[in-house]
């Protein structure tokens, strides 16, 4: 542990910064360095670091006057590293101790590895007690000059590498404004190999602030297109022309996929379907998936669309042609709503000009109110996921999609993982 440098990025979360640097402080071999990068914190942070400072033989407090990025604070500790590996450890995170020395012992044995990378367990509360078997570990190597081996498998790009000191400082960067590690992985390729470990190297504590929680934001998808072409533009002689293409569309599918998982958590229908809807032009989920997330999700979306509506065009009345599944979305919207009056239409009494119709099916042009109207089945079809005819029922509280043919019934009863892993809990999102 004497040749590791471990550089920990933190910006106002000092409790999950106690924790990390605690776990730390309770290694067998406690002579590797570390370094707590803060990015202007405006929490307790100095004073966890000064708390826990005693517990370390070398601990380097690296404190930035205003917030500087999260690439441009880990380049800053990777830069002021001093032992022979370093590792970029994110203070949500619990590195195992055994990964460490596997990596140096990877690296001391074949000088031709610049970086080992391993996996990580995806946990909603870390274990300081866990330990890793590393006796069965299959080591594959990525040989350098292997960019199009390595296009093809972005995963492997999904969390830090532990380096060799002197290959980043002569060759590498975090580097501002990317979002992904791609760039990074295909700089350090092409001055040698990657080694890929089978087995996790760290726990990461699934949690709202955490980057993985915001794949679906629109700067983090951009930054993801731009961190392709960074990386692409690195090593064009390499490549076939059709390269970045190919790659963009791979990436957008993991991309969307962990978009819909976290739209999930942070209850947000309207983003569930945005992704859902986007990852339908890349040609990837398969029909059982979105047949389930259409079923199950509809009602979620009609919910959030009629009350975003409702909510920005300031309605106050709703004047309402009963039907089973409309009244189920109602019932729902003025939970949101307790302000909003829900009334039976009558002809007699025509909706004001700040009221709507509300209705299942559209009614005829000349019934009275019948210029400003919320018709259910016209959301519903701008909001299919799939164009087998169905229609809308009830179950219990909740509008649901039935079928119309049998060949989309039996797609809707075939299992797919993926329908469970979007719908698992992830975290607390948002909260």
């Amino acid at each position: 542990m004497i040749d590791f440098s471990i550089c920990i990025p933190s910006f106002n979360r000092a409790p999950l910064l106690r924790r990390c640097l605690a776990h730390l402080a309770a290694f067998e071999d406690p002579r590797f360095e570390v370094l707590v990068g803060d990015n202007a914190s405006t929490d307790d942070t100095p004073d966890v670091v000064a708390e826990m400072q005693p517990q370390f033989a070398h601990l380097v407090y690296l404190r930035h006057a205003e917030n500087i990025g999260f690439a441009r604070n880990m380049d800053a500790l990777l830069r002021r590293a001093t032992r022979r590996f370093i590792y970029i450890l994110n203070d949500d995170d619990m590195v195992f101790e055994q990964a460490l020395g596997l990596a140096a012992s990877i690296m001391d044995g074949t000088p031709s590895v610049v970086a080992v990378i391993g996996q990580y367990l995806s946990l909603r509360q870390l274990d300081a007690a866990l330990r890793i078997d590393y006796s069965g570990a299959v080591a594959t190597l990525v040989p350098r000059g292997a960019q199009a081996a390595l296009l093809q498998n972005l995963s492997i790009c999904d969390g830090h590498p532990i380096l060799r000191r002197e290959v980043f400082e002569r060759h590498c960067a975090y580097l501002d404004r990317t979002g992904t590690l791609i760039p990074l992985y295909f700089t350090l390729l092409a001055q040698g190999d990657l080694c890929v470990v089978d087995k996790p190297f760290f726990q990461h504590l699934t949690n709202g602030n955490s980057l993985t929680s915001r794949m679906g934001e629109a700067w983090f998808l951009d930054m993801a297109n731009a961190d392709i072409e960074l990386a692409v533009a690195s090593c064009l002689d390499l490549l076939p022309p059709e390269a970045l293409p190919g790659a963009r569309q791979k990436l957008l599918h993991t991309l969307y996929f962990q978009a819909a998982r976290m739209a999930v958590g942070q209850k947000s229908p309207y983003l569930l379907w945005m992704f859902l809807r986007r990852w339908t032009a890349l040609g990837q989920p398969d029909d059982s998936l979105l047949l389930k997330c259409e079923h199950h999700f509809m009602h979620d979306f009609l919910v959030q669309r009629l009350g975003a509506v409702v909510r920005d065009t300031q309605a106050a009345t709703l004047h309402v042609i009963a039907s089973p599944p409309l009244e189920a979305v109602l019932a729902e919207v003025r939970q949101h709503m307790p302000a909003l009056r829900c009334v039976p239409y009558e002809p007699a009494h025509a909706p004001a000009d700040d009221d709507y119709l509300a209705c299942a099916e559209r009614a005829a042009g000349d019934a009275p109110g019948a210029a400003r109207q919320l018709v259910l089945v016209e959301w519903f079809a701008q909001l299919r996921l799939t164009r087998h005819p169905a229609r809308l029922s009830v179950q219990g509280l909740r509008v649901v999609v039935d079928y119309d043919t049998a060949e989309a019934r039996a797609a809707l009863a075939e299992p797919s993982q993926a329908f469970t892993v979007i719908c698992a809990p992830y975290s607390a999102i948002g909260a």
